[in-house]
């Protein structure tokens, strides 16, 4: 006989009908070598990959149209759920993206790869250019500003 399986077609929480889930290994508390080596990597990424953008842009404006529209299309797969439709949100249990400083995209990248708070880690979910086209949404105030 199969083990009864969820509506999503996995097995039911706690592993197989026939007992518990085995523990996770988890990484000591304090252990940061992990997020400290990706953001390192990610920060190391990002002078080239904000290059790209910056050449692709208006004279005057940081980010090129085509590149807030890619990242308001990103944004609406990845982030509109909790951070609202057009960043709007009341902005109390959830950061109010409209409020985010625009001269610290290193900060952005580190929050969304390495979750902050209740938002969890999307660095295995987005790569360095989706995550470029998101602060260039996300920067320009969803293309509202400069």
């Amino acid at each position: 006989m199969t083990p009864p399986r969820s509506a999503f077609g996995a097995p039911p929480q706690g592993g197989h009908a026939s007992g518990p889930a085995k523990p996770v290994p988890r990484r000591a508390l304090g252990s940061t070598k992990g997020p400290q080596k990706l953001l390192a990597g990610l920060i190391l990424a990002l002078p080239a990959v904000w290059a790209g953008a910056q050449t692709a842009a208006p004279a005057g404006r940081r980010f090129a149209d085509e590149h807030i529209q890619l990242g308001k299309a990103q944004y609406d797969r990845t982030c509109a759920q909790c951070h609202g439709r057009n960043m709007v949100n009341a902005g109390t249990t959830i950061y109010d993206l409209r409020k985010f400083p625009v001269d610290q995209p290193e900060r952005f990248v580190a929050s969304v790869s390495l979750g902050k708070g209740n938002m969890p880690s999307f660095k295995d979910a987005l790569s360095a250019e989706q995550l470029q086209m998101l602060w260039a949404y996300v920067g320009s105030r969803g293309g509202k500003e400069p």
